[in-house]
């Protein structure tokens, strides 16, 4: 009778032990499908279907390492960003991206790097974007005419994928813990509002009345941060989305002009 009794007990902790595991996958689950992570697989996607100038397309690779870097889940973002790749730039441009992350993704794997939790890059893993970014660019003269002017945007690519990476790794925590973390800085806003001005110019193509969509929702990013933290972030924010933009879409300087006049609007209203 005792045994039967004990074994009573064992089958109750089992299930009591299953029901704990099945809450624990389902909150899993549920936290990769918060508001927060949905806005961040939106903005992946629109991202990777950004390019400098119609050649160099470095956001994909460094909006995923990023999200590596920073310890949050980049399943759904790898696949998002390959689909944002394939439907931007055609096989081509997906066939570059694929490589480039297997690469990077084997690096990741090889060669550990520590955590830090004190910073929001997490893991260093600058490196392995530069190496796998090069190595993918760089292996396309194999098949081609050696030039040199192949093997300096090899170079100029693999440094836009770096600089990408690290301004990510800085202000995708932003989207992340937005609305749980109290404060941020201005690093990380000015790098937020980069990342989201990238994703809007996915829609320069979209005009209504021969205005551009994403030229006025990157100048409402700037006067909201004008109005919201002052005049410097306004006017730095300005300066660096006015030239990014600018060099994505090959615009005159005065678009420059334009973003870094727009965060004293506020002060001209009043």
């Amino acid at each position: 009778m005792f045994q039967n009794l004990e074994n009573e007990e064992i089958i109750e902790d089992d299930k009591s032990f299953d029901t704990e595991e099945k809450k624990k996958k389902f909150i899993n689950l549920k936290s990769l499908f918060s508001v927060s992570d949905f806005v961040l697989y939106v903005i992946s996607f629109m991202v990777s279907m950004v390019s400098f100038g119609g050649e160099f397309a470095p956001f994909g690779l460094a909006i995923f390492a990023s999200s590596c870097s920073n310890k949050i889940p980049a399943g759904i973002i790898y696949l998002v960003v390959a689909i944002g790749s394939l439907i931007g730039f055609g096989p081509s441009g997906f066939l570059s991206y694929l490589l480039s992350s297997l690469i990077f993704i084997a690096m990741t794997l090889i060669f550990r790097s520590k955590y830090q939790e004190d910073r929001n890059e997490k893991r260093k893993l600058g490196a392995f974007v530069l190496v796998s970014s090069f190595i993918v660019q760089a292996g396309k003269m194999f098949f081609n005419m050696f030039l040199v002017y192949d093997l300096l945007a090899s170079i100029v690519f693999s440094i836009l994928t770096y600089i990408f990476y690290k301004i990510f790794s800085n202000s995708i925590t932003v989207i992340k813990e937005y609305g749980i973390k109290q404060a941020f800085t201005v690093e990380e806003v000015i790098g937020a509002s980069l990342m989201l001005s990238i994703a809007i110019y996915s829609m320069h193509g979209l005009n209504i009345f021969g205005l551009s969509i994403s030229n006025i929702l990157s100048i409402m990013i700037v006067l909201y941060l004008g109005w919201k933290n002052g005049m410097l972030v306004g006017a730095t924010s300005g300066i660096t989305i006015g030239m990014v933009l600018g060099i994505i879409g090959s615009s005159s300087p005065i678009l420059v002009a334009s973003y870094a006049i727009s965060r004293n609007a506020r002060w001209n209203i009043k």
